[in-house]
């Protein structure tokens, strides 16, 4: 049954009786509106002053349809199957539930009549339509969908192909004796296509930002980086393990024919609607050819500075900071901790049409309309420091250089800050301290550093408690006060929470990560340090007056309900 309370409401009036935004704010955010064409609720969500789920949740009040909150739902697979693999992502739809002749059916856009139809003649069932966001939609879809099971289809629809095709024996296959032409002849063969396919698309569903493929002496493994953390995703045979990494080299533009060198390739492809890169490495092993593969979203006009985890008492004073017109700011943290994404999140935040903002990397991870971006070419002899060269000279006023690893590199880009450019840069350093030591230990020269510099943010990334399967717990008192959060345990309003593990995060208890931080600011008494080459300690000591460090920006996440603990602890530890 409709709901019909809102329905003679405007959007933007649902919008401020929710409480997501104040008359004065979304007065003030339609008055400096410059795309008149843009949906209200799309332009709320770009700026970050709502989510996808209150959008979502909103214009199904306005049209009197129902939320689906499939995060927070249990989906029969039967019901969810009642439509083909192929309907569900064409629309983006999926059953939640089914009566004896009715089926109400999760929609991006409830109002498509193309898609109820289409669900109506393939079911027979009166559709109920729903509304939920695109994100949960594909999220449901790869669960319904993609299970072990229908992997497990795939691998053996594969493995009867690769031995009807193969000449000369498991031996020749097993000894890596096959012919160029079997090897092609079997990688490009549908069942092989189809397996290849199917595991690039898991785990894109599963939030992957890796694909690992680790030859073993008698099988294949495959594994996903999920949170940071690598996840068994399946096991392949091992007769399975030419055709598919020969099929994964031809998608790349890599020689099938070379097993004995390392090579790097490059794939594009779609994926549940969404262009994304896949990075793909090589290595030698004893047991065959590692391969990896870098999962990246091309689409980094999506990242918004303020939808990225950082809190406020750190994100107003960086804002402030990247407006300066000129001086580096340098983030920093070890790989996997979100240094990219927070440096594109400020150029999105910079980006405009009176700014030439341009970069040099390795490789363009993200890509932005608006931002000329340049990718180190070594063998053509494009290097960071030859590229940031180059730069300097097509009049920027933002650059961004994407990891300082050497001296001539950290040169060029601070010796750019000084002469009137704002240079964003990422640097491999434990705090934000460390990054002026580093520094130093490439053979900056001070002076230049402390002239430089306007600030460095170091930042980890810690996984979310899953909000389907948390429960309640009492955590260690000597870790409660190791992270100095061991008054909790005497507040009887707070109640610890951490995930037993379900479908929804794959049985690990947490599902997404949020930011910590820690920022410095390169003032007087900071340059003063520098100049004098103090150690870390000592400059880290000046530095956090009155700010938080990483451990204790961690230990907010855990007041707030966000996290563990554990999880703080095991981020935070020896930083």
């Amino acid at each position: 049954m409709r709901n019909s309370t809102y329905q003679d409401r405007t959007f933007n009036d649902i919008l401020i009786s929710e409480n997501l935004i104040s008359p004065q704010k979304l007065a003030q955010v339609l008055g400096e509106r410059e795309n008149t064409t843009e949906p209200i609720g799309d332009m709320l969500v770009r700026l970050g002053l709502i989510t996808e789920r209150d959008k979502a949740r909103c214009l199904g009040k306005q049209n009197g349809i129902a939320y689906a909150d499939l995060a927070h739902r249990e989906l029969d697979p039967r019901i969810a199957r009642l439509i083909p693999h192929p309907l569900a992502l064409k629309h983006l739809i999926i059953p939640v539930m089914r009566t004896e002749h009715g089926l109400s059916l999760a929609m991006v856009n409830p109002l498509d009549i193309t898609a109820i139809d289409e669900v109506q003649a393939q079911t027979n069932l009166s559709v109920e339509p729903m509304i939920a966001t695109a994100a949960e939609i594909r999220e449901t879809i790869a669960r319904m969908f993609g299970a072990y099971d229908d992997l497990t289809d795939l691998v053996g629809e594969a493995s009867r192909a690769v031995d009807g095709d193969a000449a000369g024996g498991d031996d020749d296959r097993r000894g890596g004796e096959l012919t160029l032409a079997q090897l092609r002849q079997m990688s490009e063969g549908a069942p092989v296509v189809r397996l290849v396919n199917a595991l690039v698309t898991r785990a894109v569903a599963c939030r992957a930002s890796d694909i690992h493929l680790n030859m073993e002496k008698n099988r294949v493994s495959v594994r996903y980086r999920v949170d940071g953390l690598l996840q068994e995703a399946m096991v392949l045979p091992k007769e399975l393990q030419f055709p598919l990494i020969s099929r994964l080299k031809i998608m790349a533009s890599m020689d099938i024919a070379e097993r004995r060198a390392p090579q790097d390739g490059r794939i594009t492809m779609q994926v549940q609607q969404n262009e994304f890169d896949f990075r793909v490495s090589t290595y030698p092993a004893i047991h065959g050819e590692n391969m990896v593969i870098r999962i990246l979203d091309k689409d980094g006009s999506r990242i918004t500075i303020d939808n990225i985890g950082i809190h406020p008492d750190v994100l107003n004073p960086l804002k402030e900071m990247i407006k300066r017109p000129h001086g580096m700011i340098i983030v920093c943290g070890p790989t996997g901790s979100g240094k990219t994404t927070t440096v594109y999140a400020a150029l999105n935040a910079l980006n405009s049409i009176d700014r030439n903002i341009m970069t040099i990397e390795d490789p363009v991870e993200l890509q932005v309309a608006g931002i000329v971006q340049g990718n180190v070419n070594v063998k053509a002899g494009l290097t960071f420091a030859t590229g940031l060269r180059t730069l300097v000279r097509q009049d920027p006023d933002i650059i961004l250089v994407g990891e300082i690893r050497d001296s001539e590199t950290a040169r060029i880009a601070l010796e750019a800050a000084l002469t009137g450019h704002l240079v964003l840069s990422t640097i491999h350093a434990n705090d934000a301290a460390g990054a002026v030591t580093r520094l130093i230990d490439l053979g900056v020269e001070p002076f230049l550093i402390a002239s430089a510099v306007v600030a460095t943010l170091a930042q980890r990334l810690v996984r979310l408690t899953c909000s389907r399967c948390q429960q309640a717990y009492i955590p260690d008192r000597a870790l409660l006060e190791e992270l100095g959060c061991a008054d909790l345990l005497d507040d009887p309003s707070f109640q610890f929470h951490r995930g037993i593990g379900c479908e929804a995060c794959n049985k690990v208890g947490y599902k997404g990560r949020t930011g910590v931080h820690e920022i410095m600011e390169v003032d007087r008494d900071i340059q003063k340090l520098i100049l004098e080459q103090a150690s870390t300690q000592d400059i880290k000591a000046v530095a956090m007056r009155g700010r938080r460090n990483l451990r204790q920006d961690g230990a907010l996440r855990v007041r707030q309900g966000l996290t563990t603990p554990e999880e703080v602890v095991r981020m935070t530890t020896a930083h």
